[in-house]
């Protein structure tokens, strides 16, 4: 109680202890009969009438006038308004009159001189009777009077406590000392980034500014008075007492003393607080709020901690990904020489070397794939899905990748399962596989003895790992992948998912890896709404959990425990390289109104095993479908007259069950949704892959009965080395002449090279002239023609000299390009130029001779024209006032195997049909049918690169989106880059030229 008296305003205390002494001298007054009371004078006056009503009523009585004595007790009656009803009672006990109900308001028990009297009447001395009065009672007519002194004191009270309290605060204010300082002066006060106050000798405030009351949440004026001790201020410092009662007792300055102080809303505030004494009066002090000052200290402390830490990290990660990419890297080159030379003996060397090279460069892809992935979570632009998963191959799956690496390293790879596991799950399968084919090869790589063993559990959620939508779970799936290896100390699992992190330096150099597996799978895992735990020992090994949380109803199917396990590599058998796998001899419909598609699709489901019938548009496929039976349907999306997922509803909607795989070019997010929601049980993207629709169609159509495997034609054979040709360079590193690597004994591949040195000096010098009038855009634009024409001739090593002087054109960079160009020219005045005869300078682009390879004969066709296109440009060039940005005149060489008979037929036709859909789609753009122009563009994506010609897809895919907006230019620009890659294709021997 008294704790909440200190919290009464002073004027408010002064207030109630006036009213109070005026209500005590109020019933002082009244105790000693100085207050009057009307009680009283109301009994008076009605004993008066019952006395006068008496003395009347015996002189009647005396008289015998009984008649008149009634008469004026009934007119008494009517005529007062106090008296309610009155009877008069003879002495022998019967009433002889009365007036109203008198029984209503008479009462023997309550006879006093306030409600109820009663007046004997008397006639010659004797007793006649007795008159009964009875009154409206005393409080009714009182009203508020009734309660005499308190009624006064409760109407006193509050009116006086309000008066003086009205009257104290203008006092106060009159009397209030701050009105010595004027108000501009306070103003001026408040316009102050520090705190100011005021105290007296006393240590009271006297004037706070409005800084200082903003950080103690309270109004300056309300600090008057308050000791400054009590507003909760700490000593930061080393300072032993306050710094304003240091400067009161020194009379001296004091600075820089630092002071704490926790504000109402909790945060802590630091200040540097300077007194200085006012001539022992009191102490002006100045308190500069540096929080954010030592806030930024503090996290600049910990920020530059970390990006040490982060810096060295990626310094370290840098230095190993040197090492772990140029490792493949130089595997690829270096075979790939070997065998661009034919220096392999036999066959089977030659295989072994193309094993070896895609071995490297799947390597390489995972390592660029780890380095990407990163960037797209941390910009967060991975996607993850939720689709029904068959759990159990995915991880069977995801183990039987590794199960080569266990099988080299002697090894065991186990697979076991505690419980029974949900046939069925919703998550997204490619990211879940991605994750366990990362932990079970980070689990073989530091094993060395023992082996690997995966183990799966389905128990009720938990509800720990952290969802804001966990109700919607039941189960959590438990995947431990357990290995013997090597196994880490607590502090390296703190740290082993941080990216660019491995257990230490030396585990890099030991085992190699960029660092990355880990913190990609664990965000991997968090993007499924799951986690990756760890737990290891050194020596006896770590045990990685991925937890994933899962809806399982009573609907869904299970598979028993004992039916998953085993050692996976007592089951390995290694993959045969060139071979292709083989399919059952059941009936595909494949349905694509792309010919090149369907006969592609068409060859190698064949070739595989299959029966295949081909179809063009969806309702020739649901006629088809109607009239025979399929095992399997492959089924473009966007096809004319029935599109593919209309086709598909219907077939469904007619009971049809057959499994159909959608084929489209569009491969968004959300495209596999539609696919799926309207009736479609798989998805492949365009261009097909061949691997992954041989995979497919054995998923749905099962395993060949017969042999496995079929041998794979070789598609291409080694340029012999000549005597003239010689080991090039890949940089201008000795003082040795260059020459061409292209073997100049033939006479048209010769004469091309010697077309392209004889200009190279023209285009260098073309380069200087540039720079030096600094056209940048003339100079990326020769780097660009000669990066792509100085290898395609042979050249390796003006290549990569050609991208350093791109860069720096690009950058505006004149010191660095003319650097790059003088090492060009000194290149330039090494090359060799091979000699050709007078004949052949104006040699003609030669029939190939009939026992020559068609793949030759394209190749001779591409460099001649790029020759040409060559000579071209620089007399055009000669000519322009400007130079002219120049397109990239690389030849396009299709990509499958043409020494095929049936893989070169379907190419050449679909280059006879290539030049009327291009004709066709000028027609389109002119008539403005953007739509029909779309449409002609989705089918050049998908075929373009089915066939062996990727480098359509892109601007065919940019046409295709610019048709659909209705943008005419843009569709117009990306036209042309169409034909731009039409007309830089080498055209096979038996399917015309490119006009």
């Amino acid at each position: 109680m008294l704790k909440l008296y200190t919290f009464i305003p002073i004027r408010f205390r002064l207030a109630l202890t006036i009213t109070c002494i005026v209500a005590g001298g109020i019933l002082l007054a009244d105790w000693i009969g100085l207050v009057p009371h009307s009680r009283g004078h109301v009994q008076q006056g009605r004993i008066g009438i019952a006395e006068t009503i008496a003395v009347t009523g015996t002189a009647l009585v005396e008289q015998g006038d009984i008649d008149g004595f009634q008469a004026s007790v009934r007119a008494l009656a009517v005529s007062n308004q106090h008296v309610r009803s009155i009877r008069f009672i003879d002495r022998l006990g019967r009433t002889r009159f009365e007036t109203s109900d008198h029984d209503q308001y008479w009462s023997e028990d309550q006879v006093d001189i306030e409600s109820n009297l009663a007046v004997p009447i008397l006639r010659a001395g004797e007793d006649f009777g007795s008159l009964q009065i009875a009154f409206t009672p005393l409080d009714t007519e009182l009203g508020i009077a009734r309660y005499e002194i308190w009624g006064v004191l409760a109407f006193v009270i509050p009116l006086c406590f309000i008066q003086v309290s009205v009257f104290l605060r203008r006092m106060v204010a009159a009397l209030n000392p701050k009105g010595a300082v004027p108000e501009n002066v306070r103003s001026f006060m408040d316009t102050f980034a520090e705190g100011l106050v005021l105290m007296d000798d006393q240590q009271r405030v006297l004037i706070a500014n409005r800084q200082l009351g903003d950080v103690l949440g309270k109004d300056p004026d309300e600090l008057f008075g308050k000791n400054i001790d009590s507003l909760g201020f700490e000593i930061a410092d080393q300072g032993e007492s306050w710094p304003w009662a240091e400067a009161m007792v020194s009379q001296q300055a004091v600075t820089e003393r630092i002071l704490k102080l926790r504000a109402p809303t909790g945060k802590v505030h630091t200040f540097t607080v300077n007194c200085n004494p006012l001539h022992g009066q009191g102490v002006m002090a100045t308190l500069d709020d540096i929080s954010e000052f030592e806030e930024n200290k503090a996290r600049l402390a910990v920020a530059l901690g970390i990006a040490k830490d982060a810096n060295d990290a990626k310094s370290a990660f840098l230095a190993n990904m040197s090492h772990e990419i140029r490792t493949p890297l130089n595997a690829v080159l270096g075979f790939t020489d070997v065998l661009r030379r034919g220096l392999v003996s036999d066959s089977a060397e030659m295989l072994d070397h193309l094993n070896m090279i895609h071995r490297s460069g799947a390597h390489l892809l995972d390592l660029i794939n780890d380095v990407l992935d990163l960037s797209k979570i941390e910009a967060g632009h991975m996607h993850v899905e939720s689709i029904p998963t068959a759990v159990i191959d995915v991880i069977k799956d995801s183990a039987s990748v590794q199960t080569g690496r266990a099988k080299e390293k002697g090894i065991d790879l186990n697979i076991h399962c505690r419980t029974d596991i949900p046939s069925v799950i919703h998550t997204d399968p490619m990211r879940l596989k991605q994750v366990l084919i990362n932990l079970i090869g980070n689990a073989i790589k530091f094993t060395e003895r023992g082996g690997v063993c995966v183990q799966v559990e389905c128990l009720p959620y938990s509800g720990d790992l952290g969802n804001a939508d966990a109700g919607r779970y039941t189960h959590e799936l438990l995947v431990h992948v357990k290995d013997t290896g090597i196994g880490m100390t607590e502090e390296a699992q703190t740290k082993v998912f941080n990216a660019f992190i491995q257990a230490d330096s030396s585990t890099t150099r030991r085992f190699g890896g960029t660092g990355l597996g880990l913190s990609i799978s664990r965000r991997l895992a968090e993007a499924m709404h799951g986690t990756i735990d760890v737990h290891s020992e050194i020596g006896v090994g770590s045990t990685f959990t991925i937890r994933l949380p899962v809806t399982v109803t009573e609907q869904d199917l299970w598979t028993p425990a004992d039916l998953i396990k085993g050692n996976l590599v007592d089951h390995y058998a290694p993959k045969e390289s060139g071979k292709l796998q083989r399919i059952p001899n059941k009936r595909i419909l494949v349905v694509d109104d792309g010919e090149a598609n369907r006969n592609l699709i068409d060859l190698v489901l064949r070739r595989a095993g299959a029966q295949v019938q081909t179809v063009s548009d969806g309702q020739q496929a649901v006629d088809a479908i109607r009239k025979e039976d399929f095992d399997l349907v492959y089924m473009d999306v966007q096809m004319p007259v029935l599109d593919g997922l209309s086709a598909t509803q219907v077939l469904r909607d007619e009971g049809y069950h057959l499994p159909i795989v959608a084929l489209t070019g569009n491969v968004m997010k959300g495209d596999r949704e539609r696919c799926l929601q309207a009736g479609c049980d798989g998805f492949l993207p365009k261009p097909v892959d061949l691997d992954e629709l041989l995979a497919t169609s054995r998923h749905y159509l099962g395993e060949a009965d017969s042999e496995d495997l079929t041998e794979i034609i070789p598609t291409l054979a080694p340029v012999n080395e000549t005597d003239e040709q010689k080991t090039p360079v890949t940089r201008l590193d000795s003082a040795e002449s260059i020459h061409t690597t292209l073997p100049t004994d033939d006479e048209n591949l010769r004469r091309i090279v010697s077309d392209f040195v004889e200009r190279l000096e023209g285009r260098l010098d073309g380069i200087e002239e540039a720079l030096q009038g600094e056209d940048f855009e003339h100079v990326r634009a020769e780097a660009h023609w000669l990066r792509g024409s100085g290898g395609t001739v042979g050249f390796q090593v003006l290549t990569d000299v050609a991208c350093d002087l791109e860069a720096a054109a690009q950058g505006e960079n004149v010191d660095d390009a003319l650097a790059v160009l003088h090492e060009l020219q000194d290149i330039r005045s090494k090359i060799v130029r091979p000699q050709i005869s007078p004949s052949e300078e104006t040699v003609s682009q030669p029939e190939p001779p009939s026992d020559q390879a068609p793949q030759q004969s394209t190749w001779l066709e591409g460099l001649s024209a790029m020759a040409a296109m060559a000579r071209s440009a620089d007399e055009n060039s000669a000519d322009a006032s400007a130079p002219v940005e120049q397109e990239d005149q690389t030849p396009i060489h299709c990509q499958l195997p043409l020494d095929d008979p049936e893989y070169l037929e379907i190419v050449s036709g679909f280059l006879e049909r290539l030049g009327g859909r291009l004709e066709g789609m000028h027609q389109f753009l002119q008539q403005d049918q953007l739509e029909e122009l779309g449409n002609e563009a989705h089918w050049l994506k998908g075929s373009g690169g089915t066939v062996g010609f990727p480098e359509f897809t892109g601007p065919a895919l940019d046409l295709m989106n610019s048709a659909r907006d209705n943008d005419a230019e843009a569709s117009e620009l990306h036209l042309q880059q169409v034909m731009d890659v039409r007309q830089r294709l080498v055209i096979p021997a038996t399917s015309g030229s490119v006009s």
